[in-house]
């Protein structure tokens, strides 16, 4: 379905322009205090924001007679071609009821899909709001990213259950962050702490996003030890419930109303557009037979228009003549942007008064329905300190568009390559080196290596047409011959392990042989300095020493 959007369409262009009525009328002056109330009004204010931001780029843009103009070429376009206006609108609504139609049948028996009869109250009013706390006050880690000229930190913990990772010599579990779907939060920076001793104590929101999926902003380019982060969490507390059967059609229940319930087909309205989340808001809808089954659901729209075409086209008619009346008289700009914001968002509240059906069908022949609304929702307030995973180094990757610039502690450039950088990659541990990356290039030839000293703060070109990890501390070089050969360097340090040149290697994964290295027609088994053979579990390999092996 589409539905009926912002009606103050300020940047529709139709090509004829007549004449409108020149009665003097005295309009009342759209001032702050009138914008507020209609806000206070409107149940999103998220599209409040999306008005805000289209009005002022366009007054931005946009010189004070064209945007005159443009509001009686508006009006024009409504006045002009009523009809066509009608029949699109109708040709939408028809269109929507025709495709349920297709998909509204009588169930057999056999047919119908059930879901199981889980206990909502419990789902939906319980304590995962306390175990959301605790696990995050468990501890939080972050890696810090620099990008396009911005410092973020993004959390290492993340929502997808239980894995180890490891800090250094510690071993920890990623959690599960218990949180209902319904719940919200707010989060507020309450202090970033640098490296370098200086404190943020400015309290800042963020986005509720930012955490535990996505990056969380921080001011400036230069490593972060810790970061103090205030939780606000809004949990729903007590909930309510309507029920309808199938011999209620018409009857109305908290500002519900059941309007059809046929074979597999359900119609109702609700008291207003329910979300953002608020008292009587529907939190869980569930769809019965008749032996109390719980139907699984097929599919659903909402804020279908209860308006006629007709009904729907006086009121955008309506709401284009008040664009014009009003801004036809404006001195500036500052003016415009009142009247524009004031309708837009009247005709927003009033939309969604007249937006409220929703329509539905389920695998299976209905015959009752349960909504569980919102009532009351608490909050709980907590604070907890996020840690970066890494010790100040000497080196940061700073990612840019079309280059990458290697920067100090501070966000001061050492070096600077022209290309997009990836660090290399080992399929045996999943993870990437922090120390060998290379050039993203459109050919795999053409593609340059290099190593990061954190020690030394260089980055190093290498000499090498390809690296590939053959275990977590052993790395083949190829060299720029026509021939493949290779070099084993250390995944720590870039340097030659042994001296001795290789043409293939193949790992004795089943036999537990570690790695057979062939050099012309000569097979060697890998050990380390110690004379430990080396495999997947090997550390710190500073030397490799060849024992040669049959075959």
């Amino acid at each position: 379905m589409i539905k009926p959007k912002l009606i103050f369409v300020i940047l529709l262009i139709v090509s004829s322009c007549t004449s409108q009525s020149n009665e003097s009328e005295v309009l009342e002056v759209i001032t702050q205090s009138m914008i507020d109330a209609e806000e206070k009004r409107c149940v999103d204010k998220y599209e409040i924001e999306k008005i805000d931001t289209s009005i002022k780029k366009y007054l931005d843009t946009t010189n004070l007679e064209v945007v005159k103009k443009n509001s009686i070429k508006n009006l024009n376009y409504f006045l002009d071609d009523k009809n066509t206006i009608i029949e699109q609108l109708r040709f939408y609504r028809e269109q929507e009821n025709e495709d349920f139609k297709e998909i509204t049948k009588t169930y057999t028996k056999e047919e119908e899909e059930y879901l199981e009869d889980k206990n909502t109250y419990l789902e939906l009013v319980n304590d995962n709001h306390l175990k959301y706390r605790d696990t995050v006050q468990n501890g939080v880690f972050f890696n810090q990213i620099f990008k396009n000229n911005r410092a973020s930190l993004k959390t290492v913990v993340r929502n997808n259950g239980a894995t180890v990772f490891k800090f250094g010599n510690q071993q920890s579990i990623q959690p599960f962050y218990y949180l209902n779907f319904d719940s919200e939060k707010d989060l507020k920076i309450l202090a970033t702490y640098y490296h370098d001793g200086i404190k943020d104590s400015v309290p800042t929101p963020i986005e509720p996003y930012s955490f535990p999926l996505n990056s969380i902003p921080v001011k400036a380019m230069k490593h972060v030890d810790s970061l103090t982060l205030e939780f606000k969490i809004k949990y729903v507390s007590k909930i309510d419930s309507i029920q309808f059967n199938k011999n209620e059609i018409g009857v109305q229940k908290e500002g519900f109303k059941l309007l059809k319930m046929e074979k597999n087909y359900l119609e109702y309205e609700t008291p207003n557009d329910y979300y953002p989340y608020h008292k009587g808001s529907i939190l869980k809808v569930k769809y019965f037979n008749n032996n109390g089954d719980v139907l699984d659901n097929k599919y659903s729209i909402s804020n279908c228009s209860i308006e006629t075409p007709e009904e729907d086209y006086n009121e955008r008619l309506s709401n284009s003549k008040n664009i014009e009346k009003h801004i036809k008289n404006v001195d500036s700009k500052k003016e415009a942007y009142l009247i524009l914001k004031y309708l837009a968002i009247k005709r927003l509240n009033a939309e969604y008064a007249k937006t409220k059906k929703v329509k539905t069908t389920v695998e299976g022949n209905i015959d009752a329905l349960t909504l569980y609304l919102e009532n009351t929702r608490d909050t709980i307030t907590f604070v907890t300190t996020l840690k970066n995973t890494s010790p100040v180094k000497n080196i940061y990757i700073h990612e840019l568009e079309d280059q990458t610039q290697f920067i100090d502690k501070n966000g001061q450039i050492i070096n600077t390559i022209p290309s997009p950088i990836y660090f290399l990659y080992s399929s045996k541990t999943d993870s990437h080196s922090d120390t060998y990356f290379f050039t993203d290039t459109d050919k795999v030839k053409d593609r340059e290596y290099y190593f990061i000293n954190q020690d030394k703060a260089t980055v190093t070109k290498l000499p090498y047409d390809s690296l590939e990890f053959l275990y977590p501390s052993v790395i083949a070089a190829e060299l720029a011959t026509d021939n493949r050969s290779y070099k084993l360097l250390s995944a720590k340090t870039s340097q030659l392990l042994s001296d001795k040149t290789f043409d293939r290697f193949l790992e004795m994964y089943y036999t537990g042989k570690g790695m057979m290295a062939y050099a012309n027609d000569e097979a060697f088994i890998l050990y380390d300095q110690n004379e430990k053979l080396i495999d997947r579990e090997s550390e710190n390999v500073t030397k490799i020493i060849l024992k040669k092996e049959n075959y």
